[in-house]
C-alpha cells in the first residue's frame, strides 16, 4: 500500500471547488499540480467542480494520472460524487471505459467502446485484471468499488444510475454468459433460467472468477439473498471461495450476520467447519468476531446465525462463553452447560 496517507491543502482546495485559491497556489508553486495526497492521488483526483478541474488542467495536470493504491484515474475517482467533472474530463480527452459510459448514460460513448472491444461488457468491478478487487497485488483495488459499486457489471451501474436505455443496449449486445451472470446478480430469475435451460453447459463451464460470485454476493457490500438463491438453483457451487482472500460464502454471510443466507447455505450443503486461509477461523468464528469485536453490522441477526451454525455442527473450539451478548449467550448456553452437544 502507498505510504501517502494525507491530502495537502491543494487537494482540499480542489475538493471544495475553490478555483481561485487553486490558481493562486499553482501560480506560487507549479509543482503542486502533481502533489501527492491520500493514496498518492493528485489534486485532479479530488476536483469537486468543473471549474476546479479546468484550473488544474490549465496548469498542466495529467488528465489520466493514476493514484498508487487504486491505479485509477481522476475521471474514475470523480464519477461517484462529481459525475459532471468526470464528464468534463472525458470531453477534455480523458481515457474512457465502459463503467464511465454506463454511469453517465452516454450511449454514443458505449457504442464506441463496444465497437472497439466487445469484451468490455463482461468486465466486472472487482474482477482482475481490468478492475481488480481489494488486496489484489497488495493494493486497494479499483476505486470503482467505492465510487460506483462493488462486484458489479456495467449493466448494473446503468440501472443504479437510472439509465434504462443503457442497460437495454448493453444487455442486447452481451454474450449469453454475460447475460446469465448479469441476470444472476440482479436476481432476474426468469431470464437467467431461460438462458441456463437453453445452454445447459453454461453454468458447469463457468471459470472460477465467475463461480466466486456466490461468495461475493454474501459479502457485506453486496449481500443479496435472492441473487444467491438463484445462483445456487442454477448450479453454482455452494462453497466456492472468492479468489483474492479465500473467504467462503458462509464466512461472508456469517460476518454480516445474515441469518437467512447462513441458513440457505447450510441447507444447500455448505460445510460449517471450513477455515479461511488468513485467520484460520470457521464461519462461526467470523460471526462472533463481528458481533462482539468489530460490530460492523448492528443490524445483523447474529443469534440466529450462530444458532444455525452450531446446530449444523460447527466446532466450538476457541469460543469463550459467556460472550457478553445476551441473545448469543442464550443460543450457546446449552452447549457449554453440558446439556447437549452439536450434532
Amino acid at each position: 500500500m502507498t505510504q501517502h496517507q494525507a491530502d495537502q491543502a491543494v487537494h482540499e482546495a480542489a475538493r471544495a471547488g475553490l478555483a481561485g485559491d487553486l490558481a493562486a497556489m499553482l501560480a506560487a508553486d507549479a509543482s503542486l499540480v502533481d502533489a501527492k495526497g491520500m493514496d498518492a492521488r493528485t489534486p485532479l483526483h479530488c476536483a469537486g467542480t468543473v471549474e476546479a478541474a479546468a484550473v488544474l488542467l490549465d496548469h498542466g495536470a495529467r488528465i489520466d494520472a493514476r493514484d498508487e493504491d487504486h491505479d485509477s484515474t481522476p475521471a474514475q475517482w470523480r464519477i461517484g460524487e462529481s459525475p459532471d467533472v468526470a464528464r468534463f474530463l472525458l470531453q477534455r480527452g480523458a481515457q474512457a471505459d465502459i463503467f464511465l459510459a454506463a454511469a453517465l448514460g452516454d450511449l454514443a460513448l458505449a457504442e464506441r467502446l463496444v465497437a472497439k472491444d466487445r469484451g468490455c461488457m463482461a468486465h466486472r468491478i472487482g474482477k482482475a485484471p481490468e478492475f481488480p478487487p481489494v488486496g489484489h497485488q497488495r493494493r486497494g483495488g479499483t476505486i470503482y468499488q467505492w465510487t460506483l459499486r462493488f462486484n458489479s457489471y456495467p449493466h448494473q451501474i446503468a440501472l443504479l444510475k437510472g439509465h434504462r436505455a443503457m442497460f437495454d443496449y448493453l444487455y442486447a449486445e452481451s454474450d449469453n454468459r454475460t447475460r446469465l451472470l448479469v441476470n444472476s446478480v440482479l436476481a432476474r430469475r426468469a431470464e437467467a433460467e431461460q438462458i441456463a435451460s437453453a445452454h445447459p453447459d453454461i453454468v458447469p463451464q463457468l471459470p472460477d472468477a465467475d463461480r466466486e460470485l456466490v461468495a461475493k454476493y454474501c459479502w457485506e457490500t453486496n449481500t443479496d439473498l435472492a441473487a444467491v438463491k438463484l445462483m445456487l438453483d442454477l448450479g453454482f457451487p455452494v462453497a466456492h471461495p472468492e479468489h483474492n482472500h479465500g473467504y467462503t460464502p458462509l464466512h461472508n454471510a456469517a460476518w454480516a450476520g445474515s441469518a437467512s443466507l447462513v441458513e440457505l447455505l447450510i441447507e444447500r450443503g455448505h460445510p460449517v467447519d471450513v477455515r479461511d486461509p488468513g485467520f484460520h477461523a470457521t464461519p462461526l468464528g467470523w460471526a462472533l468476531h463481528d458481533c462482539l469485536v468489530e460490530k460492523r453490522h448492528p443490524e445483523g441477526e447474529f443469534a440466529a446465525a450462530v444458532k444455525a451454525l452450531v446446530e449444523a455442527g460447527s466446532p466450538l473450539e476457541g469460543v469463550k462463553f459467556p460472550t457478553g451478548h445476551l441473545a448469543v449467550d442464550e443460543v450457546l448456553r446449552p452447549y457449554f452447560e453440558g446439556r447437549r452437544q452439536p450434532t
